[in-house]
């Protein structure tokens, strides 16, 4: 037990963001996510909110801001939804702060299921609501050395 660590990111997904190198993905993936689809490195996290788990991510998680690649959703949407999911809006306002105002993403379930097999790593929690899921991109981190600002 460590004072100030968040209560919401197990060690394991600490592991994994502090592994991570720039331009590596990791996958936020909701309960109904296909199992196929997830790649190599897995981790299960009990949480029941994507949102909240997103949230304290991005507290240590620098996003990359080079070129195009702000967080990102599946777009598609299965017959039975005729309505774009509340997630999305929710994603987009949890990351607004920390993507330069890009906003949302929203690419095929083709590439999106590609893109998380690719993913350094995937977190699959219990969140049960319809496409709670979202693609992150790993920025960099500057040391204190490295900044320029003054």
């Amino acid at each position: 037990m460590l004072l100030r660590i968040s209560s919401i990111i197990t060690p394991d997904i600490y592991e994994a963001i502090y592994r991570m190198g720039h331009k590596d993905e990791l996958a936020i993936l909701d309960a109904n996510y296909i199992g196929a689809a997830i790649g190599e490195r897995r981790i299960y996290s009990e949480i029941a909110g994507n949102d909240a788990l997103l949230e304290e991510l991005l507290k240590y998680f620098p996003l990359d801001n080079e070129g195009s690649s702000p967080p990102t959703a599946m777009m598609e949407l299965d017959d039975q939804y005729n309505v774009e999911p509340l997630m999305w809006d929710v994603f987009a306002r949890i990351t607004e702060d920390y993507d330069d105002g890009r906003g949302i993403e929203k690419i095929s379930r083709e590439n999106f299921y590609a893109r998380t097999r690719g993913a350094y790593a995937t977190i699959q929690t219990n969140d049960s609501r319809v496409h709670g899921n979202i693609l992150l991109r790993k920025g960099i981190v500057l040391s204190d050395f490295a900044r320029t600002d003054s």
